[in-house]
């Protein structure tokens, strides 16, 4: 009995240090940019950054698919409003940068502390094969990345 004892008030101290340490030291939150096929976000090349008044968060993306899109409408964050773009087309294999205004998100930070902060939300882009303007899509990327 006094060796049980012994070794479980050595494990329940080990384990409040444990606990303690993890309630101190919160863990990092991952970078990480995903968006469904036909398209893919380009790994470490997504930023936010201010500009002014305003938060632009700008996305590298890969077009894995087989036909030239355009992406003419980008929302930041999703409100069932869509903003205008200059078209921005991609043809397949290669990469363009999208750039999104998310300053009227929760996320949008006044003052953030750069390579501190983190920005996360759901963004939006509207999107068609070149001569289809008729056939025209919608798809969310989800974002979590670091105030630059």
């Amino acid at each position: 009995m006094e060796y049980l004892m012994t070794y479980g008030w050595a494990i329940l101290i080990v384990l409040a240090i444990m606990g303690i340490l993890v309630y101190l030291v919160r863990p990092q939150q991952v970078e990480s940019c995903t968006i469904a096929t036909p398209f893919q976000c380009q790994a470490d090349q997504y930023v936010v950054s201010k500009v002014g008044a305003d938060t632009i968060v700008r996305v590298n993306i890969l077009n894995l698919g087989s036909v030239v899109y355009t992406i003419n409408a980008t929302a930041c964050p999703y409100d069932g409003t869509l903003r205008d773009i200059d078209d921005v087309q991609i043809s397949p294999g290669s990469t363009k940068e999208v750039r999104f205004n998310c300053s009227t998100s929760t996320s949008a930070l006044d003052d953030p502390t750069a390579g501190k902060d983190y920005f996360q939300d759901t963004m939006l882009i509207q999107y068609y094969p070149v001569g289809s303007d008729s056939f025209v899509k919608s798809m969310p990327i989800d974002i979590v990345v670091r105030y630059s």
